[in-house]
């Protein structure tokens, strides 16, 4: 025969299976980009009073008019410039329309794949966000949240942090994109910052160390060379017209020779090559063009003549390495930002061998930055990663959470203390729940999801992205949390203590006790396999969401949280309100109800948990013993004695039930028989037997 938990095990496991298979045969492929059409694109929202538009030659935008042929200015689809995802990893498809002043004349979201905004954050939010642009100038510096000096602050979109801080750089960074190419913004306006001013000479480690250099390395083998021996070209690249750096490569008179050479707008790019090639080509000799290497940076793309080119013979830096050959070129041209990312293009050319002329041509590159000790910004770093402003913005939240979480840390470190009362030990619990709802839930509206385990499995199957993690503060910490205790004592200590909905439910629970509401109970038979559900609603979540993480974030919502701690319930679809009126209206009668059966989270850090390294303490005892057993609440205590770490929710009351000398009866056994002022044969008999019988399994 076939035991019921046996035959649903098994069940899940091939529906499991099943959906899987499903999921590696539907995966879909890549949504392709759109295209800046004004005929289908509500172009005119973005720019006012346009009546035709046209391809504009200065980049991939259109230049609107209105009636009388006037340039009323430009409208640009973010993609077709800038690709900075947001929370579902693709870019949200913006239309941005700028005047021929530098201000934003309009801003409308085309497409996007952000499942918050899908499901349980209603548009209108992000429409209202985006209306915040209309009027500003381009190079104005928006922050999201906390705005630092000399800065505007944007009000994040509540429960889609992410998402407004990458729509908030795609708006801008758009805007600023078609500026700069038009002539209507210049690079130092829309980026203000300066070369830092140093007396210092830096030497090459010191230059190394601080990360100055740019390197671009090309193997003879990438370069497809028979019997390759090493590299094809070994790049350094910077710019230096920082003193710092540029005195130290040059040297003083030469250093202030090309400063002084330098036109307005230009920056020294030193370009040092090693290798069996050289990046000069020959091309520059013949018209005056280096056709081996360029500099790309957004729209821009710097090209070299000889006129911009001045050899560099040897290095003065102390310590530096021998080098093949060098170059200093003034980035004529297309301006070039200093504090922005830009790129190193490498055409490698080799003789193919199929004909008299053929030639193989190969591109590379390298993406480089300098640092802040080289170039430093007057406001808030427009390029700095998303997940910067956003810890600056919950920096008090995150020291309060962090403090919140070490005390839960410190309660179970100091099991003996935690446990060495009853009532203690409850009222402990029972403050550490409320402060987490509290707290946690509706003051930082952190309630951890399993919206986050989905994404994670589909940052490893597709494309790890470390800023998405890092961007939601709150949550990343709460996650550091989970991991750590769910390996140490188990999923109970996030779930029985930590979780603001858990904490609610089960407050809830408390306050039907003092009521004289029912207390409602599955029969045993129900609730063993019932149990397994929460693993099969997570299985399917997984599934679901690696095929579309729409609808797996649709699906989610069987979860309550979000209409309990981000949107309020009775602002969303009436479904959603009814589900969560029924499980709270549940709670007060049963406890935990959701959290037992149906909560795909509780169900993956269950398994995650299940083989914790330090749970209750149990005795030999305890297998013929039910006191523990009566009263526990979530049922996680086998028939033999044993505690099932994927049941336990770590409230710990059969741990102070353990060492309770009053209720425990080894412990009772022994103490009687230890105030006896005469012990019989009997009762020494007797004592060495609860004695062994108090000892730890």
């Amino acid at each position: 025969m076939i035991s019921t938990r046996s035959l649903f095990c098994r069940l899940t496991f091939f529906l499991f299976a099943f959906l899987f298979a499903e999921a590696a045969s539907f995966a879909s492929s890549p949504r392709r980009s759109m295209r800046l059409d004004c005929q289908k694109m509500p172009c005119v929202q973005v720019l006012p009073g346009a009546v035709s538009f046209s391809a504009s030659p200065k980049g991939p935008f259109v230049a609107g008019y209105d009636a009388q042929k006037k340039l009323l200015g430009w409208v640009v689809l973010s993609t077709d410039v800038v690709d900075i995802p947001a929370y579902s990893s693709k870019p949200m498809e913006t239309l941005v329309g700028l005047d021929p002043q530098g201000a934003i004349t309009g801003v409308q979201v085309i497409h996007h794949s952000e499942p918050i905004l899908l499901v349980g954050i209603p548009e209108k939010a992000l429409h209202d966000f985006t209306k915040f642009y209309v009027g500003k100038k381009a190079s104005t510096p928006v922050v999201v949240g906390r705005a630092s000096k000399g800065a505007v602050s944007v009000d994040v979109i509540s429960g889609a942090t992410v998402t407004a801080l990458a729509q908030n750089k795609t708006v801008l960074e758009s805007a600023r994109a078609v500026g700069i190419a038009t002539g209507v913004l210049s690079v130092s306006a829309a980026t203000p910052g300066r070369f830092i001013q140093s007396t210092e000479v830096w030497d090459w480690q010191r230059m190394r160390k601080e990360g100055v250099w740019g390197r671009l390395t090309v193997t003879e083998r990438q370069m497809g060379v028979k019997n390759p021996q090493g590299e094809f070209v070994d790049l350094w690249y910077t710019l230096a017209d920082a003193p710092q750096v540029g005195r130290s490569l040059f040297g003083e008179r030469t250093y202030a020779y090309l400063m002084k050479r330098r036109k307005a707008g230009q920056h020294l790019l030193v370009v040092l090559g090693q290798g069996s090639d050289s990046f000069k080509g020959s091309a520059f000799v013949r018209g005056g063009i280096f056709d081996r290497v360029r500099v790309e940076q957004g729209l821009r793309e710097l090209i070299f003549r000889d006129t911009d080119y001045f050899n560099l013979t040897n290095l003065n830096s102390k310590g530096a390495p021998r080098f093949k050959e060098g170059a200093v070129f003034f980035t004529s041209g297309a301006p070039l930002d200093p504090g922005a990312p830009f790129r190193m293009i490498f055409l490698g050319s080799r003789y193919d061998g199929t004909g008299g002329f053929n030639r193989d041509f190969r591109q590379f590159q390298s993406t480089h930055r300098l640092p802040r000790s080289v170039y430093q910004f007057d406001g808030p770093d427009p390029y700095a990663a998303m997940y910067v402003q956003a810890w600056r913005n919950r920096s008090t939240e995150v020291v309060v959470l962090i403090s919140l979480l070490l005390f839960v840390m410190g309660l179970f470190t100091a099991r003996r203390f935690l446990t060495g009362e009853m009532l203690r030990l409850k009222r402990l619990h029972v403050g550490v729940m409320l402060a987490s709802v509290l707290l946690i839930g509706v003051w930082m509206r952190a309630q951890p999801s399993v919206t986050q385990l989905l994404t994670l499995a589909d940052s490893v199957i597709h494309k790890w992205r470390w800023d998405l993690f890092f961007s939601e503060p709150l949550i990343f910490v709460l996650w550091i949390f989970i991991a750590i205790v769910s390996i140490i004592w188990g999923r109970g200590v996030f779930c029985g203590w930590v979780c603001p909905y858990g904490a609610m439910t089960e407050l809830l629970h408390k306050l039907g006790r003092k009521l004289k509401l029912p207390d409602f109970e599955l029969p045993e038979k129900i609730h063993t396999p019932l149990r397994y559900l929460r693993y099969v609603v997570f299985a399917v979540l997984l599934v679901v969401f690696l095929i579309s993480p729409i609808w797996g974030e649709t699906m989610a919502e069987i979860e309550p949280f979000k209409s309990t701690f981000l949107v309020y319930a009775w602002k969303r679809p009436w479904g959603f309100f009814l589900w969560w009126i029924l499980l709270l209206s549940l709670s007060l009668f049963w406890w935990r109800p959701f959290c037992r059966y149906l909560c795909p989270l509780g169900g993956a850090l269950a398994i995650f948990g299940s083989f914790r390294i330090s749970g209750p303490k149990r005795r030999s005892f305890c297998s013929s013993c039910q006191i523990c057993t009566k009263g526990c609440e979530p049922k996680a205590i086998r028939p033999n004695g044993t505690i099932d770490p994927r049941e336990c929710l770590s409230c710990m009351e059969c741990e102070a039930t353990y060492r309770n000398d009053k209720v425990c009866p080894p412990l009772v056994g022994i103490e009687r028989i230890l105030r006896k002022a005469e012990q019989s044969e009997e009762d020494k008999k007797r004592l060495a037997r609860l004695m062994e019988q108090r000892k730890d399994v």
